[in-house]
């Protein structure tokens, strides 16, 4: 009998264990096969979901995971299609899903998150979307998303923190400094919102709701120079709708700045637009008084009044215009019976002593100017005409 070898028959043993049967093999070529056919499948499916055919990249999606439930990029894209379609608890059962398989993927929890906050799911989106950061420390879309999810739970001044940080490192995100001003611009800060809105200018010049919101928080800062300047701009571009609100703050900084020409101007366009606004005409009305152009002033006043008849700060400057007009009686009619609608008005009762000075009646005086100290104690325009009424008594 032919001995065999010790040393083939390792060898044949260890071949035995590496090469595979014919079935494992025929079985692997299936697999593979499987495979083939779901990349070519999810290929189409990518086709649909990018021109919005979303039933059918749906549809090419669960083909493709039928030919092999292990392929993620088909699970992926179904759990966007989910998202789009808004089926978010079907989109959050795949993407869980693909966690599970891949935790260290950036992607899937920033998709999870989406579908989470878009469930209402507010506290698993905010850990998805840091999860999310933490494995991709470039992904400022997360840093956005989880920033927003915290303005919806109320923490406004946490977002705003949080954003803050990643500040530094946005670099040329400009939605990272745009929110960064949104949030400033919520906790008042209005100095640091102009500061981040001219961030997002510089990155995205041809942006005008950056530019909007950059000359509104510069108005807030007072910084009514650079305000104008940029009201201006808006309003020289031909891409550019304005509102009312931008010739009235336009007309807002130039009376801040001492240029009531400049400003009645800018109210006039106000009017145009909005010819129905009763604050507008009053507007129009102020820098008519300081240009002393009292026919102006009455006439816009009195067009605020048509508007709103309750409008206590048409009355006053109607009642003003016609007092420095000389027209006395007219100013007292006017203000007179604007006290009956306005009885705790401190500033009426001054108006209105002024007038009946005006017209030579001291005592009516003193009592006006009375009422308004008893409506606000330390009025200082109510003690200073009442001091000055009591002094031109005892004369």
């Amino acid at each position: 009998m032919k001995r065999i070898p010790v040393a083939m028959l390792i060898l044949g043993w260890l071949a035995g264990c590496t090469t595979p049967t014919v079935s494992e093999a025929k079985q692997q070529a299936h697999e593979r096969w499987y495979r083939t056919r779901a990349n070519i499948v999810y290929g189409v499916a990518m086709e649909h979901f990018k021109v919005g055919q979303l039933d059918r990249a749906q549809a090419k999606a669960m083909e493709a995971l039928a030919l092999d439930d292990t392929y993620p990029e088909a699970r992926l894209l179904l759990g966007k299609i989910h998202i789009e379609q808004e089926r978010f608890q079907l989109a959050i059962a795949e993407l869980t899903q693909l966690r599970e398989t891949f935790p260290q993927s950036a992607e899937v929890h920033y998709l999870l998150g989406v579908a989470q906050e878009k469930a209402g799911l507010l506290d698993d989106a905010l850990v998805s979307y840091r999860r999310c950061q933490a494995l991709d420390g470039s992904n400022m879309p997360a840093v956005i998303a989880a920033a927003e999810v915290l303005v919806g739970q109320g923490q406004i001044r946490e977002a705003q923190l949080y954003v803050e940080s990643y500040v530094s490192v946005a670099d040329g995100e400009v939605g990272v400094f745009e929110l960064a001003g949104r949030l400033a611009m919520m906790q008042n800060d209005y100095a640091k919102a102009a500061e981040r809105y001219q961030q997002a200018c510089d990155l995205d010049t041809a942006n005008l709701a950056y530019l909007e919101s950059l000359a509104k928080t510069q108005f807030f800062a007072g910084r009514y120079e650079e305000a104008a300047e940029n009201l201006k701009m808006l309003l020289a571009s031909a891409d550019y709708t304005p509102g009312t609100w931008v010739y009235t703050m336009l007309g807002d900084c130039d009376m801040a700045m001492d240029r009531p020409r400049q400003a009645q101007d800018a109210y006039y366009k106000a009017t145009e637009a909005s010819p129905e606004s009763a604050g507008a005409w009053v507007n129009l009305a102020k820098p008519a008084l300081l240009l002393k152009d009292w026919a102006r002033a009455i006439l816009a006043a009195r067009r605020a009044l048509a508007l709103d008849p309750t409008m206590l700060d048409a009355t006053l400057l109607l009642g003003y215009a016609l007092l420095l007009d000389g027209q006395t009686d007219g100013s007292l009619s006017v203000l007179a019976e604007a006290g009956k609608q306005h009885p705790d008005s401190a500033e009426l009762q001054c108006l209105l002593g002024r007038a009946h000075a005006a017209a030579g009646n001291a005592a009516e005086a003193m009592r006006c100017y009375a009422a308004a100290l008893r409506i606000t104690p330390d009025h200082p325009v109510a003690k200073e005409l009442l001091a000055a009424a009591g002094t031109q008594a005892m004369r």
